[in-house]
């Protein structure tokens, strides 16, 4: 073998998966949407404590960022079984569009206020919360299922060069700018998304012969597979504690960078992309030696490597300490992301498949909304540190005692072929 065979042998896997074109496209498609995802996120919280200077409106803006994923990513799911996942794709990206269009209007001609942010961030919100499932349903019929896992560790690298990129470019954006400038750079951003699942080929049902009588009944459905699985459940409800009190701390990095670190908004921009640095690095790592009979080790690591992490910064009051602690808190927990969707992906009935995903999706991305209320709302009376301390704390702890069961039963269950 060549030096040069046995220096990309790594990645055969990455070659592999993009060697289809419906998902090159679809990859090619998420690069500058995701972008575009964390310009708004960090365009809108800059936004809100610019304008109200408070913790608190800082966990309500990250709840409204998140909590319509709780309620409405299961409905999602059974749309996508009934009408197609790129078909809701399409349909909740436009309607994203629209709404961070209507945003940029309002805060360029200075009319927004805090109530008013919340309520446009909320409707993106619900379209996010149909889209981002949706996408994710879509990438198995895009890929081989030799290739699933990396295929999945891409899609997360390439969150997590946004999670590096999107902040520092925001913060450009705001210095140019103001927010404004950030939400118009998303606007294009989801256009780019838009035209690529158009593109992308997909054998879906016709609109016209479309029914939603027994919508609910599928949905129940989806919940009673779950529930009855031996491992699914155990998946989930882990990942529900770190989206509940670990992931709220991009939230309230805003809060960090004022109060403990004393920096504008470059400090916010270097502390989100220090996450997205190490993010970025681990989604690598694992697009490259991922193996998929060590998933689970690799999920209950980041679990308790990215809370361990997280409860060391929050006792931290040196920059650039802090600054290296969030590489490995944004590492662990991008690992700990790959491996739940990847072991969701891996265990459920093709049946059941999107509402699975999307039962998945609500938890993963709906639970930091409710963390983010209840952590900003205990920030106030204790301080950041100490909440978010507290909570990552809880992680390490649950994690733990959870260890062993997840083990015992993974081997009940084979995933299917």
């Amino acid at each position: 073998m060549s030096w040069l065979a046995r220096l990309t042998a790594p990645f055969a896997g990455a070659r592999q998966a993009l060697a289809s074109r419906p998902y090159r496209i679809y990859f090619i498609g998420q690069i500058p949407h995701v972008q575009g995802i964390w310009l708004h996120r960090v365009a809108a919280g800059w936004l809100i404590y610019e304008m109200t200077g408070s913790p608190a409106w800082l966990g309500a803006i990250g709840f409204a960022m998140s909590a319509p994923s709780l309620l409405l990513s299961p409905i999602a799911g059974a749309m996508c079984d009934r009408i197609g996942p790129r078909r809701t794709s399409m349909l909740a990206t436009a309607g994203g569009m629209s709404v961070i269009a209507l945003t940029t209007l309002l805060t360029f001609i200075g009319v927004m206020t805090p109530v008013l942010l919340f309520t446009l961030v909320t409707l993106l919100a619900v379209c996010i919360a149909f889209e981002f499932p949706a996408r994710q349903a879509l990438v198995p019929a895009l890929l081989p299922r030799d290739v699933l896992t990396e295929g999945m560790a891409m899609n997360w690298a390439v969150f997590n060069v946004a999670f590096f990129t999107g902040p520092l470019i925001a913060g450009v954006l705001l210095t140019l700018g103001g927010p404004q400038l950030g939400f118009a750079a998303a606007i294009c951003t989801y256009l780019w998304m838009t035209v690529a699942l158009f593109r992308i080929p997909a054998a879906e049902p016709r609109l016209n012969s479309i029914r939603f009588g027994g919508l609910w009944r599928d949905i129940a459905e989806g919940i009673a597979y779950t529930r009855r699985h031996p491992v699914i459940p155990w998946i989930i409800g882990l990942q529900v504690a770190a989206s509940l009190l670990v992931r709220p701390y991009i939230d309230l990095m805003p809060g960090f960078a004022v109060e403990v670190f004393n920096r504008g908004e470059q400090g916010l921009a270097t502390l989100l992309a220090a996450s997205g640095i190490g993010a970025l690095i681990f989604s690598v790592l694992l697009t490259m030696y991922s193996r998929e009979r060590w998933l689970v080790h690799t999920f209950t690591a980041g679990m308790i490597g990215s809370a361990a992490m997280l409860l060391i910064f929050t006792t931290i009051d040196n920059f650039w300490l802090g600054v290296a602690c969030l590489v490995l808190v944004g590492g662990f927990a991008t690992t700990t992301g790959i491996a739940n969707a990847t072991l969701i992906q891996q265990y459920v009935d093709a049946t059941y498949r999107g509402r699975v995903v999307s039962l998945n999706m609500a938890c993963q991305v709906g639970s930091p909304a409710l963390g983010a209320l209840t952590l900003g709302w205990c920030a106030e009376f204790v301080g950041l540190q100490i909440a978010i301390g507290a909570g990552a704390a809880i992680v390490v702890l649950v994690t733990t005692l959870s260890v062993r069961t997840l083990f015992v039963r993974r081997r009940q269950v084979a995933p299917p072929t």
